[in-house]
C-alpha cells in the first residue's frame, strides 16, 4: 500500500486470495513499520487537505486492506509469465478471485470514508508497467517489467545498442493471459468502492466512467458535491465535460428516476464557471458528450436558480440567468430537455 500513498515501484508477489484479503485488516499485532506507516499517514493528509480542511485520517480500515490486496492480484492476474498454454487458467482464477472479493467489499458508507479510501487509492491509475526493448547489431528483445541484463547494454557503439522504456498502463498491457474486457470489468468494480477516486479520474480512457450508485450516493449530499467539484476542478474542462455529459446522457437514459445528483452536480458546476469560481472550457464543444453537458448543465443551473432564493443577491442571480440564457435555450439544451422532461 506504500507506493501507492508515496510514490516508488509497485513490485506485486503471489496471488493474495480472497480469504487472506478479507482479514488483513483484521490481524492484530504491532506488524506495520511504525516509522513507514507515520509517513504513510502523513502523505494521506496532504493528499485530503487539497480538498477539505482535514488534520488527521484513521489508519488504514479491513476495506482498505481488502482493496488493496484485491489490487495487487489484479495486477499480478495481468503478469507475463502467465501467457502460456499451461497457466492462463491460474490468471484467470486470480481475477476472478479478485473481483468476487472486490464485491464484498461495501461501498462507503459516508463522505468520510469515501475521502479516506480515496487517498489511499487516489494514484491507482497511474501505476503502469515498464518494458524495456533492448537493440543490438544482429537482434532485439523486450523485457516486460523488469531490468535487461547488464551485459546487453555493454559496448554502445561496437554493438549498436539502443534501449528503449516505454510505461504501459494496466490495460494496456500486452501479452496479456486474461480476457482484457474482464480485467477492464474488475478495475471498474474497484473504483466503484472508492467513488470519490472514481470521479477524480472521470477523464480516463478505460474503463470509461459511468454514474455508479456509489457515486450518485455521494455527489447527493451537499459535501459529497463539494468534494467532487473540487475534484473535477483539476482536471481539463472540456474533457471533464465530454466524460460527465456522456455518463449523465447514459444515466438519464437508462436510469432517469436515479439521475438526480448528477444532474445537480452538472448545474452547480456550470454555476461556478459562469460565476467565475471554475474554469471553463474554451471554444465550441468538440463532441455531442461535451455538448450536452453544456446544455444539460445550462438549463439544470437556471432550473436551481429560479427554485433557490438563498446564496445569491437578487442583481447575481440576474447577472448569471443572463449568463446562462444562450446555454440553456441552445440547440445543445434541447436533447437535455427533453431527457428531464422539462419544457421548451
Amino acid at each position: 500500500m506504500t507506493p501507492l500513498v508515496l510514490g516508488g515501484a509497485v513490485r506485486p508477489g503471489h496471488a493474495i486470495g480472497a480469504r487472506v484479503a478479507l482479514d488483513l485488516g483484521r490481524l492484530e499485532g504491532s506488524w506495520l513499520d511504525p516509522e513507514l506507516e507515520a509517513r504513510v499517514q502523513a502523505a494521506r493528509v496532504r493528499r485530503a487537505r487539497r480538498w477539505a480542511p482535514i488534520d488527521a485520517l484513521g489508519a488504514a480500515t479491513p476495506a482498505e486492506w481488502t482493496l488493496a490486496a484485491s489490487l495487487h492480484d489484479l495486477f499480478q492476474a495481468a503478469n507475463p509469465a502467465f501467457d502460456a498454454g499451461l497457466r492462463r487458467s491460474a490468471a484467470a482464477r486470480i481475477l476472478e478471485l479478485a473481483r468476487e472479493t472486490i464485491e464484498r467489499v461495501p461501498t462507503p458508507a459516508d463522505v468520510s470514508q469515501a475521502l479516506s479510501r480515496h487517498t489511499w487509492f487516489a494514484r491507482i491509475l497511474d501505476i503502469a508497467r515498464t518494458d524495456t526493448t533492448v537493440s543490438w547489431w544482429i537482434g532485439s528483445h523486450t523485457y516486460l517489467g523488469v531490468d535487461p541484463p547488464r551485459r546487453l547494454q555493454a559496448w554502445p557503439e561496437l554493438r549498436r545498442v539502443s534501449v528503449a522504456a516505454a510505461p504501459h498502463a494496466l490495460l494496456e498491457l500486452a501479452p496479456l493471459a486474461v480476457d482484457r474486457s474482464r480485467l477492464s470489468d474488475a478495475m471498474a468494480l474497484l473504483l466503484t468502492r472508492t467513488p470519490l477516486t472514481e470521479l477524480a479520474t472521470c477523464t480516463r480512457e478505460a474503463p470509461a466512467f459511468t454514474f455508479s450508485q456509489a457515486a450518485l450516493a455521494l455527489v447527493s449530499t451537499r459535501t459529497g458535491r463539494t468534494l467532487a467539484l473540487r475534484a473535477l476542478a483539476g482536471l481539463p474542462p472540456a474533457e471533464v465535460d465530454a466524460a460527465l455529459g456522456r455518463a449523465t446522457r447514459d444515466l438519464l437514459a437508462t436510469r432517469r428516476a436515479e439521475g438526480a445528483p448528477a444532474v445537480t452536480l452538472l448545474a452547480e458546476r456550470t454555476l461556478a464557471q459562469v460565476a467565475g469560481h471554475a474554469a471553463r472550457p474554451q471554444g465550441s464543444a468538440r463532441g455531442p458528450a461535451e455538448a450536452f453537458a453544456r446544455g444539460l448543465g445550462a438549463v439544470a443551473a437556471v432550473s436551481l436558480l429560479e427554485a433557490s432564493r438563498e446564496g445569491w443577491t437578487p442583481d447575481e442571480r440576474q447577472r448569471l440567468l443572463v449568463a446562462l440564457e444562450p446555454g440553456a435555450r441552445s440547440d445543445d439544451a434541447r436533447e437535455a430537455r427533453a431527457l428531464l422532461g422539462v419544457p421548451a
